[in-house]
Order: structure tokens, then sequence, then C-alpha cells
């Protein structure tokens, strides 16, 4: 499964619409999608705002993006940490869905995004908390391991597997008001009570393969914590833990 693949069966599992409808957009917004991915979200909000910005790091991903783009749709191939938002007129809305945890500067970029916003503009963040873990039984062999893992990538600053427990200090810290949040997303793959179907487990599995950083640090033992995750995934008795957040905040 490519990576497009991958990412594409994810979005019907999101429900994006859902999210939407706590956002004050308006048709005059200007809008940017940090980390657009394969760019649903950006169409979405290509039908309800004046335009829509997609930035993403992948090349790949972009070209995918644009090979299905509408008129008010542009995409920019960049590194989303160094995004120059004052280069956007007017910009009224920021989303970041999953996206922020990669960065290093979380906060530079958060501050970035509130000195370049216009009064009373908005940015909406969904993220994961204890993305990997969360997923997991506690009693497994290997739960503290990864947990351990999760904090230490964290700490190196390559991926932050709870950013979304600091989304609201990161807002507050920079100057935003917070408007609507929910700290317990229901998600069909990442947040969710009962086993996950074929199809969602099939891309879990897809997911595991290519945690590179995983595999380097656990070396023979990464297949028994991939067992157990998947069995975890697989179990009737799995519980939803507040894994994925969502918070919107204004410019006052």
């Amino acid at each position: 499964m490519n990576l497009e693949k991958e990412y594409e069966n994810q979005q019907k599992w999101r429900h994006w619409e859902r999210y939407l409808e706590y956002i004050p957009y308006n048709e005059d917004d200007v809008v940017v999608d940090l980390g657009c991915s394969v760019g649903n979200v950006s169409r979405l909000f290509s039908m309800r705002v004046k335009k829509i910005f997609g930035a993403d790091l992948n090349r790949n991903f972009i070209g995918y993006c644009k090979a299905k783009s509408q008129q008010n749709e542009i995409y920019i191939s960049c590194d989303i940490s160094d995004f120059d938002f004052n280069l956007i007129d007017q910009l009224s809305g920021v989303w970041a869905s999953f996206s922020l945890s990669y960065l290093k500067n979380p906060s530079e970029v958060i501050g970035a995004i509130y000195t370049a916003i216009k009064r009373g503009g908005w940015i909406a963040l969904l993220d994961v908390s204890c993305f990997i873990s969360g997923n997991m039984f506690k009693d497994c062999d290997h739960y503290q391991s990864v947990r351990n893992f999760e904090l230490e990538s964290y700490k190196s600053g390559k991926y932050d597997f709870n950013f979304g427990s600091k989304m609201q200090d990161l807002l507050i810290n920079s100057g935003f008001e917070v408007v609507y949040q929910n700290n317990d997303v229901t998600d069909l793959e990442l947040n969710f009570d009962g086993a996950v179907s074929e199809e969602i487990l099939q891309n879990w599995k897809a997911r595991l393969s290519r945690l590179k950083g995983m595999q380097r640090v656990f070396g023979y033992e990464y297949k028994d914590i991939c067992d157990e995750i998947i069995s975890s995934l697989n179990s009737s008795n799995h519980e939803k833990r507040g894994n994925v957040k969502f918070i919107i905040a204004k410019k006052r």
C-alpha cells in the first residue's frame, strides 16, 4: 500500500464535516491548511470559503491535491515550520490536523499565526495524545516501553505522540482565546470503543510497517509489540482513552 492510498483510506474514518460545524468560518475567509496531506479538508473548505491554501512537505501529496484542485485551491510544497503566513493577504483561518505534532517548534509556528492572522481570525487544531500506547491495553508486556519511546521521541524533537494534550496551553500562551474544545473525540481508527474493522486493521498494519524509528529502537522485539498493538485494536474490550483532541481558538 503506497502512502497516498494509505492516507486516502484514512479520510473516510475522520468524518471531517463534523469539525467544520464548530469552526466560525465565513464565505469571505482566506484559510491555510497546514499539513494538507491528500487535501480532503482543503476541498471541504474550498466549498465554504473564499480561498484555501494547502501546504505539505510531501511533494507527492501536493501533486495529488493539484490534480483535483478547484480554482480557489492553492497547494504549496514546503516545510510547514517555515511557512510565511504574512504572505497570505487577509489570513482569517488556519486548520492543522495531525501535522503540528511533527514540528520541533510548534510554539513558534502558532505565534507566527497569531501575528499574521487578522483580528477575529480563528485557528482549529486536531491532533493525537498517546497515539500508539493509547491504543494498547495497559497490561501488555510492552506498554510501558512504548510509552517511554513516545516520551523520548518528543524530547528528541522527532515527533510528539502527545501533542494533543499541549494544544490548549500553546494557543493561550500565544494570545489566542479558546472558544471550543473536545478532549475525547471519537475516531474510528485512533480513538474508539470495541474492535476495529478489518479495513482499519490493515491500515494500522501498514502504519506500523513504516514506523522505522520504533523498529530501530526495539529491534527484534518490534514484532511482539506490533502483535500486542494489533491484538488490542482487534479486541471487543478496546476502549477510547482521549487519544484524539480538537480545539478552536480566536484572535480577539
